[in-house]
């Protein structure tokens, strides 16, 4: 991708890009699979992984440049998404059919919200 000279794109951009990708590529394969009645499958699993691996990277960055409007609201949408894929994949796991699919379909969904408020209580966005 050209950039015009002297445009960056911040850190945290990135970050927040590749959470969001992360989580729908995440949902769009779960909740296929729950269509398709498909229980849950190593793909959900790395994506779990891969979505909260995105978090921690944005709650490390968050902890550098620390200078949230309400650090209290912070940390509980930080905790709640950052504990969201990992807690969806063991209720998926608890339900193993297309429901369980569903389940890390739709915490994959709530996981770009959280994000998107993370930012704005940040004050990035």
């Amino acid at each position: 991708m050209i950039r015009p000279a002297g445009r960056h794109v911040s850190l945290s951009v990135m970050l927040t890009t590749a959470a969001y990708v992360i989580a729908f590529a995440l949902a769009a394969w779960a909740l296929l699979c729950a269509a398709i009645n498909r229980q849950p499958d190593r793909i959900q699993f790395y994506g779990a992984i891969l979505a909260t691996l995105s978090i921690v990277a944005l709650l490390i960055q968050a902890v550098v440049q620390w200078h949230p409007q309400d650090p209290i609201i912070f940390i509980g949408y930080g905790l709640t998404a950052l504990l969201l894929p990992g807690a969806a994949w063991a209720l998926a796991r608890l339900e193993p059919t297309r429901y369980g699919s569903l389940i890390v379909g739709v915490a994959a969904l709530i996981q770009p919200v959280l994000v998107l408020r993370m930012g704005q209580v940040w004050g990035v966005s």
